[in-house]
């Protein structure tokens, strides 16, 4: 019975950090983007469509081999 407890909190755990990751991305980046951190000040993030361009208002950067545009703040 502990064992299933503790596997169950583990489980609303790792469902609460996803949620919450999530939301955090949301809130301060578009819908079709994610905050990156990584290399230097965050930014918003996505990929190139297939055509190899940038949606509107991102901008490629070479660094990070990304579209991006400047999170909001909130």
């Amino acid at each position: 019975m502990q064992k299933q407890t503790v596997l169950l909190l583990v489980a609303l755990s790792i469902t609460l950090f996803l949620v919450v990751e999530t939301d955090a991305d949301s809130e301060y980046c578009p819908r079709i983007a994610r905050l990156d951190c990584s290399g230097g000040p965050c930014k918003c993030v996505t990929d190139r469509d297939s055509r190899g361009i940038c949606p509107e208002g991102f901008q490629f950067d070479s660094a990070r081999k990304k579209c991006v545009v400047d999170m909001v703040l909130a």
